[in-house]
Formats: structure tokens, sequence, C-alpha cells
């Protein structure tokens, strides 16, 4: 009998997941009775909100999204293949924006569902007030900020950032990133629901593991990655493909990576989105639990190794 674990993706099938893309085309838990489906971005139901609904046993997810949902004690975070936030909020130098100030009384586009806490951190440890940035939810940020109506979007180092740079050329933005103000928050992981953890060890475990050997694929043969994720996603070439893996792997073989392995779930990640939902909404969350390195811990060395950069 196999068992089938659904992972909703934090967005539409792209070289961003090409480890879970492998584990799934695969077939890299089947050998012990499980199938991995990977879900593409739902909008009316994002990440761990489909977890917390049972729609999905796990999600691609962060540590913000797990504290900022509705019961994070009902989550587990047990991957984090990057270890470091590859957010970033370009900006037209011509609209006279050299600093996170000059964003006062402008429009800035965020992904709706709890996306924006590190904007806000990165706002506030520049000392821009919370309430003088407008913050506007669109599930597209490069449209509107390309068409001139944001000041700045919320976008990816791998992914958006390309297409602006490609359009309006690296010359003319000012890249703003929260890691140049202490703010950044890590951003993909794997959470899993906590009652599915505890009733499904095995399961869980497979499924890991599996997401681990797709990563350590995905960073070895790169050709192997690229041509999942063309057959995951028809409609971006090739090349893109490629490019946003190169920066994902650059973003993942950094930090906990290097110390402990990769996939290593650092208890940093967790403190510092805890940190910054106190910094900004004044609110505190009991964090015990909800971090599970064990799953990380049990799976076999040779998916978890030291990298280098």
């Amino acid at each position: 009998m196999t068992t089938t674990v659904r992972i909703r993706l934090l967005w539409h099938k792209q070289a961003q997941f090409a480890g879970y893309l492998l584990a799934e085309q695969l077939g890299l838990a089947r050998a012990r009775g499980v199938d991995i489906a990977c879900d593409g971005l739902d909008f009316s139901m994002k990440h761990v909100a489909a977890v917390l609904s049972g729609a999905n046993q796990m999600a691609v997810a962060s540590p913000s999204h797990i504290l900022e949902s509705a019961d994070p004690s009902a989550l587990r975070f047990v991957l984090a293949i990057q270890q470091q936030s590859p957010l970033v909020y370009p900006a037209r130098l011509s609209d006279g924006i050299d600093s996170l100030a000059d964003l006062a009384g402008r429009k800035v586009g965020v992904w709706p569902g709890h996306e924006d806490l590190e904007l806000r951190w990165m706002l506030q440890k520049a000392g821009v007030a919370d309430d003088s940035v407008e913050r506007v939810q669109l599930p597209d940020t490069v449209g509107p900020f390309l068409a001139g109506d944001l000041a700045s979007g919320q976008m990816t180092s791998y992914h958006e950032q390309h297409l602006v740079e490609d359009k309006l050329g690296r010359g003319a933005l000012r890249i703003f990133s929260a890691a140049d103000f202490d703010a950044s928050l890590l951003k993909d992981g794997l959470v899993v629901a906590a009652d599915f953890a505890r009733d499904n060890p095995q399961t869980v475990q497979a499924v890991v593991d599996a997401v681990l050997e797709g990563w350590t694929i995905a960073f070895s043969e790169p050709e192997r990655a690229v041509a999942a994720c063309v057959a995951a996603r028809p409609d971006v070439t090739a090349d893109e493909h490629r490019r946003q893996l190169a920066d994902i792997k650059a973003l993942s073989l950094q930090g906990a990576t290097l110390t402990h392995g990769l996939g290593y779930p650092d208890p940093q990640h967790m403190a510092r989105a805890a940190e910054a939902l106190l910094a900004v909404e004044k609110r505190t969350i009991d964090l015990e639990g909800i971090l599970d390195p064990g799953f990380w811990q049990s799976a076999p060395a040779r998916f978890r190794e030291k990298l280098s950069a």
C-alpha cells in the first residue's frame, strides 16, 4: 500500500523547488511506500494554511509563516535548504529613491498572506515609520512595479529580480536587501503538520530523506534538475530554470549548510522570526517544540553532508 504525501509549494513550480520536484518525479520515497506529490501555489490556501486545513500534510514555508499562522503549535519545522533570505526590494533611481527613507509616502507591493514581516523589520531598523509606507498586497509585484504603480516591490533574487533587471537594467535600480540592515529572515523550509509527524514518523522520515536526496542530485547534477523543472513547468525556459537553480544553490551553500550540513533546520532562523515578530508586532510566541531537527538528524549522512560554497 502506498501513502501519498502532498507538499504545498510556496510558489508556482520552478527551480526554486528543484529538489522537491526531483523527489516527486524520480519517486525517491516510493521504495518505502510513499509517493510525493508537489502542489503549486494556491492563493486561496497558501503554504501553512493548507497544512492546518488538512489539505496538505507538508508545505514549503518559512519560520515567519509558522509563527504568524493561526496555530504555530500545530506545525513542525523540519528542514531548511536555503540558509539566507532571497528577498530583495528594487526601486527606480529615476524616482529619486536612494535610501529606505525615500519610500516614505509611497507604495510598496507585497505578496498576500503574512509576507511582509521582513520588510517591516527592515524599515524599522532603518528608522522608517511602519505607517509611512503603504504596503499593497498583490500576487504579482513585478507587473505593477514595471508599470510604475509601485515605488518598490517584494521580489526574490532568483526570479523577479531577474525580470526587472532584464527589463530596466541593473544600473537603473537601487536594490534594497534586509541583510544590509540585519533584518534578513529565512524564506523557504519544509513544514509538516505536528499530528501527522507524530502519528506517521516513518512516512515523514521517508519524505525528508527523499527531499534531501533530491536536493543533493539538484546541486551535484544540475542538468537533471533543470530537466525535472522543465517537465514540471514547460512555460519557463531551461535557461531561466538553470539561472534560478544557480541562485538557489548560492543561497543554500552558506551558513548552517557549511557548519552542520545540507537541510539543517538552524534554530537561529526560528529565533530571528520570533525577534522580528516581537519588534514589529509586539507579539511573543512560545517556540517550544515547533522546530524539530530529529528527522534531519535521522536522514542518511550522505544526503546531509557539509557542502562547500
